[in-house]
């Protein structure tokens, strides 16, 4: 099997934008977005270096593939590939560069023929970054962005990845929010605004099940605490932190896996189905930002 790997933005000045380009007519792997830039007087958070990325959107002829902020791209970053995405230099000195890599996937698994974008025509296939000019804590940014192709490759699905806003939903308790139907679901990703930090237990969201056609499927009571401690499984070593880098991300997200085994074995299938829907039991009356991870087949 080749692979053919091209450069798309090189060395690309730091602007707030929103830049577009046409993505290869070749089946995809997988893109490989890198955010550089120098600390300006201390460390600057991952969260701050985050912030220059505002969202992702790849879609073809219209059709939306993958819709995320930052801070959900870099979750499934680490649910995939169980392992945070490479930050270098935590440091906290003037002027030490910085870079920070999220890769925008197409499959499960990188280089993998049957689980990866088709073969699109010319001008069909486009990616869209929302950028915002590096400034106050990190500056002098750039981009450079490269793609992994798959020539010959005939892929049965793709991986599908939208992020929906949730609005305060205006008091505790449980509230439903409806999930799309049709494709393969691989998980649930709850990115919180409130996550215990220091003297509280408080979540944005205590617990979750999944219903299908009004019947529970797979979660019928899952505790978010519990769910957290589940991140062992996706988010591999902490790492190595000093105090001013702040709490490494994901630091306010929770899975709800239907693909715990990377192979589609409890994957929930919802063709057919009339109705999909998260019953989000809110600790905290406030917004959620709720991703879906789908299969989509060819």
């Amino acid at each position: 099997m080749d692979f053919l790997r091209t450069r798309l933005i090189s060395d690309l000045t730091s602007a707030t934008e929103a830049r577009t380009l046409d993505l290869p007519t070749n089946p995809i792997s997988h893109l490989i977005l890198s955010i550089s830039g120098y600390n300006v007087t201390d460390e600057a958070t991952l969260a701050e270096i985050l912030a220059f990325l505002n969202t992702v959107l790849v879609s073809r002829g219209g059709v939306t593939i993958l819709n995320l902020q930052s801070e959900d791209l870099y979750g499934l970053n680490t649910y995939l590939y169980r392992s945070r995405p490479i930050l270098t230099q935590m440091l906290a000195t003037d002027d030490a560069a910085r870079l920070l890599s999220l890769i925008i996937p197409f499959g499960r698994h990188i280089m993998d023929p049957n689980e990866c974008l088709p073969a699109t025509p010319k001008g069909e296939l486009q990616l869209t970054l929302d950028l915002t000019a590096l400034a106050t804590s990190i500056d002098n940014g750039i981009i450079n962005l490269d793609c992994v192709q798959l020539p010959g490759a005939t892929p049965s699905k793709y991986l599908k990845s939208t992020l929906k806003t949730l609005s305060a939903p205006g008091g505790t308790g449980e509230y439903f929010a409806d999930l799309p139907i049709g494709n393969t679901l691989l998980a649930l990703q709850l990115r919180m605004v409130t996550f215990p930090v220091t003297s509280s237990h408080a979540y944005g969201v205590d617990a979750v099940r999944v219903l299908k056609d009004e019947k529970e499927v797979g979660f019928s009571a899952a505790g978010v605490e519990c769910l957290v401690g589940e991140g062992i499984f996706r988010m591999g070593s902490p790492g190595i932190s000093i105090a001013a880098q702040g709490i490494l991300q994901p630091a306010d997200i929770a899975w709800v896996d239907f693909d715990p085994t990377s192979d589609g074995r409890y994957a929930l299938d919802t063709k057919g189905a009339a109705s999909l829907k998260a019953g989000l039991t809110y600790g905290v009356n406030e917004a959620l930002y709720l991703s879906t991870f789908e299969l989509v087949n060819v």
